[in-house]
C-alpha cells in the first residue's frame, strides 16, 4: 500500500523551513583573495607539526580548519576564507593555545598570525576514548568487553567521562543500566553541549535494570574494572601514564576540513547523503524532521515530517537518494511499533512525501538504491529484507527469518547494499558473515569474513561491484568483490579504532572510515593499502560517509553524529 501526501504545512512551502545563512564560499572572498598563515611552535618542540589549527569567522556557521606541515607552517587557502574577524583556536593532544588568539583578515590581503603552543595542564580533558583505552591498565580481555560492543560507551559520549566519574563498583551498577536505558541511535553527548540524550521507551528502561550484564560481562563486574581505572576511591589523579597518539604527519596534515553547525544543536544527525547536485541530506533519529545543506552559500533548509505519536520516539533513520534525485529515509510510523517505521520517498521538487506501508507493519532502518531504480530496505537485526519499486508500488519480501540455509549460530542482519545485477548484500554482525540474497530467485548465500568475530557493520557498494565495509571488532576495513566472492582486509594501525562505516572509493581508489573512538577519519588506498589519518578538529562520531559526485577535487561529505554539524573533508593530495 502506497500512501502520498504533502509535507505538513507544505501551503507556506519553505517559510516554514529553517534557514540560517553564511556568506558564499566562493573561489574569491569579497574585494580580493584573502588568507591566514603563520607558524605553529612551542617551547618544547620548536616548530610543530600536525596541529589543527581552527578559524571562525565572527557570525558564521561554520568552522574551517588546517593542519600545520613538518615545518610547522599553515596556511588558509583564499577560497575558503573572506573578510572578517577570525577567532582561531587548535588541537594538539598535550598543548594548549599560550593566549587567546584571533586575526582580523582585509579584503584583498593576507593575514599573518604566529601561534604559540604552552604543555597543557589537564590532559586528561584533551584524550580521546581510543587514548584512555591505551592508557587503561588491565587485562587485553577486560578492555575488549568494555570497547566491543555493538552500543558501546563511545556510540554516546567519549570516554572521559568515565574516567573522571568517582563511582564504586557498585555504584557503576546502576549507572550502567541507566546508559543501557537511554536509545543508542538517538543519543549524542559532547562537551560542547551539542546534540542531546534520549531516554529510551518505558519498557527498555524496565528491561535495562532487569538485565544483570553489559552485553557478555555481568555489570558488577566491569563496575569493578571501571572502579579501578576511574577516580574512584579518594583519588585526585590516575595512577597509570595517560599516553597519547602521535599527531599526523606528512599526508594527513594535507586536508582541509570544514564543520557546518546544524541549525539545531540538539540534532542528532544519525545519517546523511549527497546528492547528485552536491547538496548534503540529512535526518534526526528521534525527531520528526529532515534536512538539507547548500554547500555554496551555508543556508539550511528544514522539513518537518508527519508529528509523531505522543510518547513515542520517533525520527527518520538511513537517508539514501534514488537515480530519480529523491531523497528516501526510514520514518517513524503510527502502524510500525519499531522506532524506524516505514520507508519513505520525499521529492525535493514538489515536496511531497510517499510512504510505502510495509507488510504486517514491518520497518526497515537500512535503504539502499539500485541502479534499475528499485530501492531496497532490511528490518533492523533480522533476516527480512524489502524491494521497492517505485514505478509499480510493488513490494517483494526476500527470506523471512531464520534463512532455511543459514550457518549455525547466532546472526544479527544490519545495513543493505546492492550490487549492478540487482542483487543485495547484508553485513550480518552477529555471526560475522556477509549475506547474499539473489534478487531474481531470492536465494540466501553466506561467505564469513577473513577475521572471525570482526563484527561487519556499514559501508557502499562501489561501482565495481565491490562491498565495502567496516570490521568493527576486527580493526580494519574490508572488501567482498560480489562478482569473485573474494575479500581483502586493510588492518588499521590501532586495536579499539573500531571502525563503524566505510565509503566508496573516491576517484584515485581511496575509501574513508570513520572512528569515534580516536576522532579520526581513516583513509585508506585500496591498491597499495596506504593508511592516513586526519585528526577531526572536535569531537567525533560519524554512521555514513559520501564521496561527492558533483566537485572536480576529492569531497568527503558526513556528520558529525556527535556534536550535531555536517562535516566536509577536502583532501589535499
Amino acid at each position: 500500500m502506497i500512501r502520498t501526501r504533502g509535507l505538513l504545512a507544505a501551503a507556506v512551502g519553505l517559510s516554514t523551513c529553517v534557514l540560517i545563512r553564511a556568506p558564499h564560499l566562493g573561489v574569491h572572498a569579497q574585494g580580493g583573495d584573502a588568507a591566514i598563515e603563520g607558524l605553529v611552535r612551542s617551547q618544547e618542540e620548536g616548530a610543530m607539526e600536525g596541529v589543527v589549527v581552527s578559524a571562525r569567522r565572527d557570525g558564521a556557521n561554520f568552522t574551517v580548519s588546517v593542519v600545520s606541515d613538518a615545518g610547522g607552517r599553515y596556511r588558509f587557502p583564499a577560497t575558503h576564507v573572506q573578510p572578517g574577524r577570525y577567532a582561531v583556536s587548535v588541537r594538539a593532544v598535550g598543548y594548549e593555545l599560550a593566549a587567546p588568539a584571533s586575526v582580523e583578515v582585509a579584503a584583498g590581503t593576507k593575514a599573518a598570525l604566529d601561534l604559540m603552543l604552552r604543555k597543557t595542564g589537564d590532559l586528561a580533558s584533551q584524550l580521546s576514548s581510543l587514548e584512555w583505552a591505551m592508557s587503561m591498565p588491565g587485562a587485553t580481555a577486560q578492555k575488549d568487553t568494555l570497547v566491543y560492543q555493538a552500543a558501546s560507551c563511545a556510540y554516546c559520549h567519549s570516554y572521559g567521562r568515565i574516567m573522571k566519574s568517582k563511582h564504586t563498583a557498585e555504584a557503576f551498577v546502576p549507572v550502567i543500566s541507566r546508559m543501557q536505558a537511554y536509545y543508542p541511535d538517538g543519543t549524542a553527548a559532547s562537551n560542547e553541549n551539542r546534540a542531546r540524550a534520549v531516554m529510551g521507551s518505558a519498557t527498555s528502561i524496565a528491561n535495562s535494570k532487569k538485565n544483570p550484564n553489559w552485553g557478555s560481562v555481568p555489570k558488577l563486574e566491569l563496575g569493578q574494572y571501571l572502579a579501578t581505572v576511574n577516580l574512584s576511591g579518594g583519588r585526585t589523579t590516575w595512577p597509570y601514564e595517560l599516553k597519547t597518539l602521535p599527531r599526523p604527519t606528512g599526508k594527513g596534515t594535507r586536508v582541509i576540513i570544514t564543520q557546518y553547525d546544524l541549525p539545531r544543536r540538539d540534532t542528532v544527525p544519525h545519517d546523511m547523503e549527497v546528492d547528485a547536485q552536491g547538496t548534503p541530506w540529512y535526518s534526526d533519529q528521534s525527531k520528526m524532521f529532515i534536512g538539507k545543506l547548500d554547500p555554496r552559500t551555508g543556508v539550511f533548509t528544514e522539513y518537518p515530517l508527519t508529528p509523531a505519536v505522543e510518547g513515542r520516539i520517533a525520527g527518520a533513520s538511513d537517508v539514501i537518494v534514488d537515480t530519480q534525485g529523491h531523497v528516501w529515509f526510514p520514518m517513524t510510523n503510527a502502524k510500525s511499533p519499531s522506532n524506524f517505521g516505514f520507508p519513505t520517498r520525499f521529492d525535493p521538487r514538489t515536496e511531497q512525501l510517499t510512504v510505502y506501508e510495509l507488510p504486517n507493519n514491518a520497518s526497515v532502518q537500512f535503504m539502499a538504491a539500485a541502479r534499475d531504480g528499485t530501492v531496497w530496505g532490511n528490518a533492523p537485526g533480522r533476516g527480512i529484507t524489502f524491494r521497492i519499486d517505485p514505478k509499480t508500488g510493488r513490494i517483494d519480501t526476500f527470506h523471512a527469518e531464520p534463512p532455511a540455509n543459514a550457518p549455525p549460530g547466532p546472526h544479527s542482519y544490519y545495513q543493505v547494499q546492492v550490487n549492478s545485477k540487482g542483487d543485495a548484500y547484508l553485513t550480518d554482525f552477529g555471526g560475522s558473515y556477509i549475506l547474499g540474497i539473489d534478487g531474481q530467485t531470492g536465494a540466501a548465500s553466506y561467505w564469513p569474513t577473513p577475521t572471525r568475530n570482526a563484527f561487519p557493520r556499514r559501508g557502499r557498494m562501489d561501482s565495481e561491484d565491490r562491498l565495502w565495509f567496516a570490521e568493527y571488532y576486527g580493526d580494519k576495513v574490508a572488501s567482498f568483490d560480489t562478482r569473485t566472492n573474494q575479500f581483502r582486509e586493510y588492518p588499521l594501525p590501532y586495536k579499539y579504532t573500531t571502525p563503524y562505516t566505510v565509503s566508496a572509493p573516491d576517484r584515485m581508489g581511496r575509501v574513508y572510515a570513520s572512528s569515534n573512538m580516536s576522532e579520526r577519519i581513516i583513509r585508506v588506498d585500496s591498491k597499495s593499502g596506504e593508511v592516513v589519518e586526519y585528526q577531526m578538529p572536535t569531537e567525533f562520531d560519524s554512521k555514513k560517509i559520501a564521496i561527492d559526485p558533483s566537485t572536480k577535487n576529492v569531497t568527503v561529505w558526513m556528520a558529525n553524529t556527535r556534536t550535531a554539524r555536517i562535516v566536509k573533508v577536502e583532501p589535499l593530495d
